[in-house]
């Protein structure tokens, strides 16, 4: 039973640490950040921040990893294209205060660039095109071109408070990677 107990403290102080970050964040940037002052807007010792953290960058590289870990979950849930792309898309709006924070305050690309590593390796291009000598240069450019296009309009829109429904993302997101696939 103290087992459980623990893991509910250490949950709430995770929880009540990231929420202080987080409100941190909205006024100054995480190098300006010091443990004393995540503390005491947490309202827990520095010993309790200590236990689980380092840094206060430490924070955002977990929360980075939840939502690595979250969106790769949606990768798992289907083999259709189009709906991981929806997928994904509706968990960034579903949470839009932790969006903001990774894909703003930290390098969500790299969470992104991590995911479509995995729809890589999920969908491959030997299944949708057939590989020549002369066509692998190209079609290696054509996903690189679709893979960074998709995390500038994806890093885009959570940057302008996701002024657009996140299926009308998604839907152009799979349009133009549906037309890369085709040439």
């Amino acid at each position: 039973m103290m087992d459980l107990r623990k893991d509910r403290r250490v949950q709430y102080t995770k929880k009540v640490l990231r929420e202080a970050l987080f409100d941190l964040l909205n006024d100054k940037e995480l190098s300006q950040i010091t443990i004393t002052e995540l503390c005491k807007t947490a309202d827990v010792n520095r010993n309790s921040f200590y236990r689980h953290y380092t840094i206060p960058l430490d924070i955002l590289l977990e929360l980075e990893e939840d939502v690595f870990e979250k969106l790769s979950a949606v990768l798992r849930k289907s083999y259709k294209m189009d709906e991981v792309i929806l997928l994904s898309c509706q968990l960034l709006e579903n949470d839009k205060e932790m969006s903001k924070i990774v894909f703003t305050k930290g390098d969500g690309s790299g969470i992104l660039s991590r995911i479509l590593t995995s729809v890589r390796n999920h969908f491959p291009v030997e299944n949708q095109i057939e590989l020549t000598p002369e066509t692998q240069p190209f079609v290696e450019m054509a996903y690189q071109f679709g893979e960074k296009g998709s995390i500038a309009v994806i890093k885009n829109w959570v940057e302008n408070d996701f002024v657009l429904p996140a299926e009308n993302v998604a839907q152009m997101i799979s349009y133009l990677v549906n037309k890369l696939n085709k040439l």
